[in-house]
């Protein structure tokens, strides 16, 4: 199966394990800090579809490839049947689904999806715009995230992008969430998005 066009499957997810925070060394049993909480925001919609791609018919903008593992804290393993949910701006920084809004297009750049076995998640989108928070500020590019597992705390927080120039001075910003951004390749007319991944690891209750 392909992530949008010339990466595979399998080439995406083979990437994850090097990123998963392995946890304390030692004889002791590994643990995991749990995924720092970032605000919500205003324009969550409950109820979006289960789908891997959250942004077809033709969405303008970077073709991007979201993955990560979702993993608790107790001895960093991987959570099966975790719900991942995310939604973030379009291209030019505004939201689908407000005012309103129904059909399906009111769920554009909206999903959901069960975690693997090994606790693996993705979806194909695209890379989000950027808003104004005011005259002189811009909110950094961002995806919302609601993440819930069964026996754990579910957490609500935000994947950043690593290079943006509006990271600066945006208050709800944390290290944690600043994630590398792998750009799009073009190898003898056919493009590869661009991918990021994002690891949550959860509390239990």
């Amino acid at each position: 199966m392909t992530i949008g066009k010339g990466i595979t499957r399998r080439g995406f997810l083979a990437g994850l394990a090097g990123a998963v925070v392995t946890g304390a060394r030692g004889a002791g049993a590994a643990t995991c800090a749990p995924t720092e909480d970032n605000p919500q925001g205003p324009f969550y919609l409950a109820g979006a579809p289960f789908r891997a791609d959250i942004a077809p018919g033709g969405e303008p903008g970077e073709r991007l490839a979201v993955g990560g593992r979702v993993l608790s804290a107790a001895g960093c393993r991987p959570l099966a049947d975790a719900v991942v949910e995310v939604w973030h701006a379009n291209a030019a920084g505004a939201y689908y689904g407000l005012e309103g809004a129904t059909g399906e297009g009111a769920w554009q750049l909206r999903g959901r999806a069960r975690t693997g076995k090994d606790g693996s998640y993705r979806f194909e989108t695209i890379l989000p715009g950027r808003y104004p928070l005011s005259p002189r500020q811009l909110r950094p590019r961002h995806i919302h995230y609601l993440v819930a597992a069964p026996g754990h705390r579910p957490v609500v927080t935000q994947l950043y992008f690593a290079g943006d120039p509006s990271l600066a001075g945006d208050p709800l910003v944390l290290p944690s969430l600043i994630m590398p951004l792998n750009a799009a390749r073009k190898t003898g007319g056919a493009g590869a998005p661009g991918s990021v991944v994002f690891d949550v690891t959860l509390a239990p209750r």
